[in-house]
């Protein structure tokens, strides 16, 4: 969701099967599933439609049916975050590390990537399976820079999520909030500064 339109398409494969099942009233998207890994973010649609007496599939059917219609659409090809190729280099070039902290699997992430001949950019990704806790929690970014062997102080996160947001709050780090997708226009005032895409970005 800070690179490519990611979050796009998770949102139209959800919508496409609460939709199906005639779920009443629509999903809070941004809430339960933005910047979480895929099995969280179904632990929390699985609540959300408990608690309003709703029956949907299992985890493991539901996983198996977002991962498969996901994978689908990002393959038929994800659209870059404006400005983002005019701004890597740059950042990169000033930066001693750059990685990826995502809850998403390693290659969905490395198959985007290459695609958009973006790889060389990143030291690492931190994926799915590699720490121990989705975002929310701050085990992403603890784990990223406990790997780095860098602290709080040393690091810059650019987040487009309120999960993402949050997890780097609570690991102490400062961020920069991506507000381009729709998930993300509602500005989080703790955000170092908030942008509508990478063009807007200014680096000293």
């Amino acid at each position: 969701g800070t690179l490519v339109e990611t979050e796009t398409l998770a949102k139209q494969v959800i919508d496409h099967y609460f939709a199906q099942k005639n779920f009443p009233g629509q999903v809070p998207f941004a809430d339960l599933i933005v910047g979480r890994t895929w099995n969280a973010a179904i632990r929390s649609m699985i609540e959300y439609a408990d608690e309003r007496g709703f029956e949907i599939a299992s985890a493991d059917e539901l996983h198996h049916e977002f991962k498969t219609l996901y994978r689908q659409k990002f393959q038929q090809g994800v659209r870059l975050i404006p400005g983002v190729l005019e701004k890597l280099p740059e950042l990169k070039s000033k930066s001693k590390y750059m990685g990826i902290v995502t809850g998403s699997e390693r290659d969905e992430v490395e198959a985007i990537l290459e695609s958009h001949r973006l790889s060389h950019y990143f030291s690492r990704i931190w994926a799915y399976g590699d720490y121990e806790h989705s975002k929310p929690d701050p085990s992403p970014y603890l784990t990223a820079m406990r790997d780095l062997g860098c602290n709080a102080n040393d690091a810059l996160v650019f987040e487009d999520s309120k999960a993402g947001m949050e997890s780097s709050a609570q690991a102490g780090i400062k961020w920069v909030q991506i507000a381009h997708e729709a998930h993300s226009l509602e500005p989080d005032p703790r955000s170092l500064v908030v942008l509508e895409d990478w063009r807007d970005l200014l680096i000293d």
